[in-house]
């Protein structure tokens, strides 16, 4: 009994030893961090600059509008955007901002757009643009609307930065829409020379392309995508609808080029995506109303995660396609060395971040549907 009783110490013994060795083993490994790499400082350079010229760009910045497009019939979208704006700047990415009520237009409730979301959406649409009457009540409602999508369109250049609050209202997207869809089929109603429609197609487009080429954050630069995608959808039923009623007419300027490869380029906001992560990981730990068991478990973790590591492997795998070890092989030989050093970060890393390769096909689809609509409409320029 008595050597049974000594085994068991020395098996409690060993343990309880062995996990705490090697905790104080990585915990010296990690003892301290990385220096900010090249492409890291070079990110953050950027970051300052973008975020120092919106400072110094806040009137006539179509982005500080757009951000403030959803706000009511009586009150200034430029207002409601600079009140947001400021919101995002001082809240950390994951603050919560007091909630204060705020009014926002009620969005048109009419058929244009659910039969542009259609397979069949040339004839369904077609069949709605004949009720004029129906459509001319709605435009006369709504002139209000298109008079602000308008002012939108002419201002100067688009200006925005990488600060983003997850709990923040993101660009009004569902508000443009429904806006440029009246814009659109406003200068096709009351098409007062052949080239209105044409030219309300052309501006649009030139619009949104540049805004997409210009976002630094990801969802805004699909918003632009989304709505660059619209106006190839809604401006092929309004100018197939037109050519039935007197012939040929022309296509606006800017669908008979291809989309240029910086409105289609991702790197203006992988700089963006690398931002939010570094600043999320800033907020790694448990909150103040935490159980002490997390508490614990957060303060045995924390020495093991290297925040300026994870942001310099973070822009490598961003700027030359680096991919980071599987996360499932941790009982290799050469996974257990390479998860010895920050083994928080590259977890992190492997589970929480995607390949932008997903990204870059949806926001290539854009060319293929211009192509594709030249195909359609205009023939003889399908090898553009």
């Amino acid at each position: 009994m008595r050597l049974l009783i000594r085994a068991l110490k020395w098996m409690s013994i060993t343990l309880l030893v062995i996990p705490v060795g090697c905790y104080l083993i990585l915990f010296f490994i990690n003892y301290q961090d990385s220096a900010p790499s090249t492409q890291a400082m070079a990110y953050l350079e950027q970051v300052k600059a973008e975020e120092e010229a919106l400072s110094q760009h806040l009137e006539d910045n179509p982005y500080i509008y757009a951000l403030g497009f959803d706000a009511s019939v009586i009150d200034s979208p430029m207002a409601r955007g600079l009140e947001r704006y400021q919101a995002i700047r001082e809240l950390g990415v994951m603050d919560r901002a007091l909630q204060t009520a705020k009014d926002h237009f009620e969005r048109p409730k009419w058929p244009i757009t659910n039969c542009l979301s259609s397979e069949n959406y040339l004839s369904e649409c077609a069949v709605l643009l004949s009720a004029t009457e129906t459509l001319v009540n709605t435009l006369n409602e709504h002139a209000w609307l298109i008079e602000r999508y308008s002012i939108l369109l002419s201002m100067g250049q688009w200006q925005d930065d990488t600060n983003f609050n997850v709990f923040s209202d993101a660009l009004p997207m569902q508000y443009f829409i429904a806006a440029q869809h009246l814009y659109l089929v406003d200068a096709y109603i009351n098409e007062r020379d052949s080239t209105d429609v044409i030219a309300a197609l052309d501006q649009d487009f030139r619009f949104w392309m540049h805004a997409a080429e210009l976002n630094n954050l990801l969802i805004n630069k699909f918003f632009a995508i989304a709505a660059l995608k619209q106006n190839l959808r809604l401006g092929e039923v309004l100018i197939g609808e037109m050519r039935q009623g007197d012939g040929h007419r022309p296509l606006p300027v800017v669908w008979q080029r291809p989309i240029p490869a910086s409105v289609l380029s991702l790197e203006r906001v992988k700089r963006g995506e690398w931002h939010f992560l570094t600043k999320m990981t800033r907020h790694i730990g448990a909150d103040e109303t935490a159980k002490i068991t997390t508490k614990l478990a957060e303060a045995l973790l924390a020495p093991l995660f290297q925040q300026q590591d994870t942001a310099n492997r973070y822009a490598e795998m961003l700027t030359t396609e680096v991919s980071m070890e599987p996360c499932s092989d941790f009982l290799s030989l050469s996974a257990l060395k390479y998860y010895a050093y920050n083994p928080m970060g590259k977890f992190i890393l492997c589970t929480g971040t995607s390949s932008f390769d997903s990204y870059q096909a949806t926001a290539n689809e854009l060319e293929s549907l211009r192509s594709g609509l030249i195909l359609r409409l205009e023939p003889t320029l399908s090898s553009l």
